[in-house]
């Protein structure tokens, strides 16, 4: 059995700094359609049921757009600032997980690149939001 990391005490606030180089770059992983990055790695069965090679499902994330990317970084912005994270052993400068609501919508972040800050991420219910981050 693997062992899941534990959350850590909460951390000092990201600097400025860190923020403004914070972004999110999506992943091909959580896409069913052409996005900025490119094809998509996702697809829907014909039960509409969302899932990707090797995996038995997956969240699909509809932000497709450069437009749509560029507002998803504002998001993730925002929650560094607000603080609505989970840090995790292991963790460097950035928080593998965030959270933020936006549009009637509850947005998760995974931190896919600890060097620069870039996210990947996908809508959530009020649920899955308490069970990472309480």
């Amino acid at each position: 059995m693997v062992k899941r990391p534990n959350q850590v005490a909460p951390r000092a606030p990201l600097t400025p700094e860190q923020i403004e180089m914070a972004h999110y770059g999506g992943s091909p992983e959580h896409k069913i359609e052409r996005w900025w990055g490119g094809l998509p790695e996702a697809y829907v069965d014909a039960d509409g049921v969302a899932r990707r090679p090797g995996k038995a499902l997956t969240t699909i994330c509809p932000l497709i757009t450069a437009a749509e990317r560029d507002k998803a970084t504002i998001w993730v912005r925002k929650a560094l600032k607000a603080g609505q994270v989970r840090f995790y052993e292991g963790d460097k400068d950035f928080p593998k997980r965030l959270w933020y609501r936006a549009e009637g919508q509850i947005w998760a972040g995974f931190l896919v690149n600890s060097g620069n800050g870039q996210y990947k991420g996908w809508p959530i219910d009020e649920e899955e939001r308490g069970e990472i981050f309480g």
